[in-house]
């Protein structure tokens, strides 16, 4: 688990930088909470949440095979794009304009974190161009667990804090991957989780 957290940040770290490029402004992600759990019990992490999410949804593709997701809630939208395309709203109006403006972003952060997974499995995993998603943080991480089919596997879900000029808010990150690697990176830790939170 601690190398996992180390991966998790070191990955974020690099994908701020290429956000804050992007933004124009300072970004900082910090790992909030790392946990391996059952895809079957994925469903337990959309409890308590409420509201409508937006972000993208990858494939890993190459030398494995999983899937990736990042999810924002609506305010947090409203910044990113408000800078981006320098207009102003609420989040809940994404034309194509909008959800591409989402998914550059979701392809940024999964990109600098998928690049570093790479490098400690010494596999080539690629992820597919990014589909946008919207709605229930429910629906969203059910739509991952159908994608991913009924045979058990592990799932690394990796919570961050997206931190800006604008304050604090709670972006989720899942990444479930399906190589061997993995299996023997994390030896007998088996589905239980750790973190701060």
């Amino acid at each position: 688990m601690n190398r996992l957290r180390t991966l998790s940040e070191q990955s974020l770290a690099r994908a701020g930088s290429s956000l804050g490029a992007l933004l124009g402004h300072p970004v900082h992600l910090a790992v909030s909470e790392v946990r391996l759990l059952p895809t079957r019990a994925l469903g337990t992490l959309t409890e308590g949440t409420d509201g409508v999410v937006g972000g993208a949804r990858f494939e890993i593709t190459g030398e494995g095979r999983g899937q990736m997701m990042i999810a924002f809630p609506l305010p947090t939208l409203a910044r990113m794009l408000g800078v981006l395309l320098g207009r102003s709203g609420d989040g809940s109006e994404l034309g194509p304009a909008e959800q591409s403006a989402v998914q550059e972003v979701g392809n940024i952060v999964v990109s600098s974190f998928l690049s570093g997974l790479s490098d400690l499995l010494g596999k080539r995993l690629l992820p597919t161009p990014p589909r946008f998603q919207y709605g229930s943080m429910r629906d969203l991480v059910h739509g991952v667990m159908d994608a991913l089919g009924p045979t058990p596997q592990t799932a690394l879900v990796v919570q961050a804090v997206f931190a800006d000029e604008g304050g604090q808010v709670l972006g989720r990150f899942f990444v479930v991957p399906k190589v061997p690697a993995l299996d023997a990176l994390l030896g007998d830790a088996g589905p239980e989780e750790e973190g701060d939170g």
